[in-house]
């Protein structure tokens, strides 16, 4: 899992990373995609403290079963 970001100033989204060479889903957990921007503007390890609410509320459901 990564975090992205479409779009400065907005909220970091939660995204499955695949492939072994660092591959990025195209939308979050929580169905926001890149469709407008065509791509992610960037992809942390971190939230930096501004995670989307609704991308952590679907990741611990995930986890917890």
């Amino acid at each position: 899992m990564r975090y992205a970001q479409e779009y400065g100033g907005q909220k970091l989204h939660l995204v499955y990373e695949y492939g072994d060479f660092g591959g990025i889903s195209d939308s979050a957990l929580c169905g926001r995609n890149n469709n407008k921007r065509g791509s992610w503007r960037m992809t942390i390890n971190v939230p930096l403290g501004n995670a989307c609410k609704n991308c952590l509320r679907v990741y611990e459901k995930l986890e917890r079963t």
